[in-house]
């Protein structure tokens, strides 16, 4: 799925970006959009902040935010977020670089339990039609968001 590189749309009526796509954002926008609105969004944000800052660091492809952090719900429990990874990422792990390093912690670790790998573009596709349906019983499509790295 390519993203759309326009604004972040209104939330429909079940709280829920609108099912027509990955909408590409500025960190800027995200951090605007989703994560002022309540204490909780802000500490949740700060998580954000340092993995577009990680993906840039290591030439990180692609970064998804999704979980309830992008949605209406006014006290999220959650951000979902995945980073395509760049073909050299073992590569700077042998290296030693730091922000990879960090980075392979997070994952191998899963703590923060939020954040997800994508090795390859198969593997971002699963997570994006995995990320894109909702957890409630009908399944239903959603949007997700992109953010510009």
């Amino acid at each position: 799925m390519e993203p759309q590189d326009s604004i972040i749309p209104k939330f429909c009526a079940d709280g829920y970006l609108p099912e027509e796509g990955l909408y590409l954002a500025s960190k800027t926008e995200v951090m605007f959009r989703f994560g002022s609105s309540s204490r909780r969004r802000r500490r949740l944000v700060i998580r954000i902040r340092r993995w577009i800052e990680l993906a840039r660091l290591i030439g990180g492809l692609r970064l998804l935010i999704d979980g309830s952090f992008v949605t209406a719900k006014a006290e999220p429990d959650d951000i979902d977020a995945v980073i395509l990874l760049p073909p050299d990422f073992q590569h700077q792990i042998e290296q030693e670089i730091e922000a990879a390093l960090e980075l392979e912690e997070m994952i191998l670790t899963r703590r923060p339990e939020e954040i997800f790998a994508a090795e390859d573009e198969t593997d971002w596709n699963e997570w994006i039609e995995f990320f894109s349906r909702t957890r409630e019983a009908d399944g239903r499509r959603k949007g997700l968001v992109e953010v510009k790295l």
